[in-house]
């Protein structure tokens, strides 16, 4: 089987042939062959890594993929090679994307295109995708030079203090100067009642999750605009900061009562680990035994044991596949104070395995792609994240009917 070095010389080869990396720019998808060749790219930039990091040489096998994968999977600051995979895995499923959606997929594939071509130049001298440039990037030049002006305050090093709070992220949009990529976040207060009237912006380089809570430290600059300085906001540093009131409502579903306070070794411990690992609380449930239990006894040694007690339930539930186990995957990934309470009820559902939530969340138990939550809608890239898409093809047709009739004003569009 090829090594990285031919991986890299082969999906050089087919984006020059095709002048552009992406084959149909209206759809954003890629072609089936670029698609197969960068996933090979991938894979054996797993094995790379896994193969530097452990000092071992294992060849180019399937089994060794498979290990190497779920190894960088969890080191934080390599998840992105992960999500790129499952990006390609996904974009090569029948599920098709309305136009808007297919513009964000576009960005999202040279968002990581850049990022692994920095990280292989960067950790192993290696040269990959060649002809970059030639993506299709749809901005003015006053845009362009706006973005290029906040780059460079980006890029500067912090001066004096920043200004710390916990927000929500409502939006992280990418853009890219001179072949790196830098990231515009849009936020809010981290409470229930917040409008579209309370979001902030900022731009940073970090790579922020944003299906968490989190505690953005924020430092003031400026940049000249038409002969004015106007303010930017600049995200120097980020750690997941779920609030507390989250997880003792998330724990009501479960018919338990505690009291987790942001002061508690548990919770200071936990939110480290999300932080550092970049995991969901939904994959960190399903580990493997001993890694669980190797985070578990780090996380509640010598304290008091609340959450964890929680999470023993959800990986249960989740692990033996009982039903509800969608709603909780979906709500681990998320754990938003706001659609938690929304989706409680005061009694057992023997519909859901006895949790506490109500009747009008069985539709999306059993239909997750193309039904929502009680007063709440999915976005699909969440759902992608934390629930299994394989065997779903019915959902997809329902999805993409739907789409066409309230975009397209019609079942079938060619």
């Amino acid at each position: 089987m090829q090594k990285l070095d031919e991986a890299i010389n082969n999906i050089n080869k087919v984006i020059e042939k095709n002048i552009s990396i992406f084959d149909d720019s209206e759809r954003g998808l890629l072609s089936q062959n670029i698609l197969s060749q960068l996933r090979n790219l991938v894979e054996h930039t797993f094995l790379k890594v896994y193969n530097e990091h452990k000092k071992t040489n294992y060849p180019p096998e399937y089994d060794n993929f498979r290990k190497a994968e779920k190894y960088i999977k969890g080191i934080g600051k390599l998840r992105f090679l992960g999500k790129f995979h499952d990006l390609l895995q996904i974009s090569a499923s029948h599920y098709t994307l309305d136009e808007n959606a297919s513009e964000r997929l576009m960005l999202k594939y040279y968002e990581y295109l850049l990022r692994i071509k920095s990280f292989l130049l960067k950790e192993y001298n290696l040269e990959v995708f060649l002809n970059i440039n030639t993506f299709p990037i749809k901005l003015d030049k006053t845009t362009q030079e706006y973005y290029e002006k906040i780059a460079k305050k980006v890029d500067t090093p912090l001066i004096g203090k920043t200004q710390k709070d916990r927000y929500y992220i409502q939006k992280i949009k990418p853009f890219f100067v001179n072949n790196s990529v830098y990231y515009e976040v849009t936020f809010t207060k981290s409470h229930d009642k917040v409008s579209k009237f309370d979001r902030i912006i900022a731009f940073t380089k970090l790579d922020i999750a944003q299906n968490y809570a989190v505690n953005l430290f924020i430092e003031k600059k400026y940049i000249e605009i038409l002969g004015e300085q106007m303010p930017i906001n600049i995200i120097k540093n980020w750690e997941v900061s779920i609030r507390p009131c989250e997880l003792n409502n998330f724990a009501r579903i479960f018919n338990m009562n505690i009291d987790v306070q942001s002061s508690h070794k548990e919770y200071k411990e936990l939110m480290i680990f999300l932080t550092e690992t970049r995991l969901s609380l939904n994959k960190y449930v399903i580990q493997e035994q001993g890694y669980y239990d190797f985070v578990k006894d780090k996380a509640t040694e010598g304290s008091k044991i609340q959450f964890f007690y929680v999470l023993d339930k959800c990986r249960k539930l989740l692990l033996n596949n009982r039903v509800g186990s969608n709603i909780i995957r979906y709500l681990l990934h998320i754990m938003n104070n706001k659609i938690i309470k929304r989706q409680i009820h005061n009694e057992s559902n023997f519909k859901l395995s006895d949790l506490l939530l109500k009747w009008g969340c069985i539709p999306f138990e059993e239909m997750p792609f193309t039904t929502s939550l009680i007063n709440h809608n999915p976005r699909i890239y969440d759902l992608f994240e934390c629930i299994n898409h394989e065997n779903r093809e019915h959902e997809f047709l329902a999805k993409l009917i739907q789409n066409n009739i309230e975009i397209k004003g019609g079942i079938i569009y060619s």
